[in-house]
């Protein structure tokens, strides 16, 4: 779970308006990319939201996990939008032709952290690293991501930028981590110094990892 990122440890909100993760877990790669064509179609094809940004949709290097990342003018924009259009009706749909979607989460955040902002010249992403950090509550949350800024300070030489989502209940801490590739990411989690195996919040009260999925981006989509 270490955070091999530049972050800054700013931890006001950022930017206006919230951040949905959703994760759909899939069979396969083949179902992976039918639930992503899917979705995205339907995101394509209904009217645009009213308060929506944009949908970025990543899929997993296992082949196992689609997820969607959309920026929101406000959660209750969000809210509206899943209220008139049911948040699992595209998965629904795709699981009932015999793809096993499951969906597994959809954590509305605040964009703790500003975007990082990479040079002209910064390579593209070729891998998003996203650490899920389980807290007990807001002043957890931002004790995590001081720990991450502080262990993220000398960042791998394959690190492009990253920033940190509190989501609202208080309950988890995300950092979206971009990459040149895979491989880099890799790299530096099997050469780090911090934290060891059991990661930086190994023996922390109240902050443990819970999840750590390597992406590549696939679509995006915006008003």
């Amino acid at each position: 779970m270490e955070a091999h990122i530049p972050v800054s440890a700013q931890t006001a909100p950022a930017h206006p308006g919230v951040v949905v993760t959703s994760r759909w877990q899939v069979a396969d790669r083949h179902a992976q990319r039918a639930t992503a064509d899917s979705a995205m179609a339907r995101w394509r094809h209904l009217p645009w939201p009213e308060g929506c940004l944009s949908v970025t949709c990543l899929l997993s290097t296992d082949g196992r996990l689609v997820m969607f990342y959309s920026r929101w003018e406000s959660e209750q924009d969000y809210r509206l939008h899943v209220g008139n259009v049911g948040e699992r009706d595209t998965a629904d749909r795709v699981a009932a032709h015999g793809s096993g979607v499951t969906h597994l989460d959809a954590v509305v955040s605040s964009l703790a952290t500003p975007p990082g902002s990479p040079s002209g010249d910064a390579p593209h992403p070729g891998c998003v690293a996203l650490i899920s950090i389980a807290t007990d509550g807001p002043e957890l949350q931002r004790q995590a991501a001081e720990r991450i800024a502080t262990f993220g300070a000398d960042a791998h030489p394959g690190a492009i930028g990253g920033h940190l989502l509190f989501s609202l209940d208080g309950a988890r801490l995300t950092l979206y981590a971009e990459w040149t590739s895979e491989e880099a990411h890799r790299e530096a989690i099997a050469g780090s110094r911090f934290g060891g195996e059991r990661g930086i919040f190994d023996g922390v009260p109240g902050i443990r990892g819970l999840s750590m999925h390597r992406y590549q981006r696939y679509r995006t989509a915006g008003r």
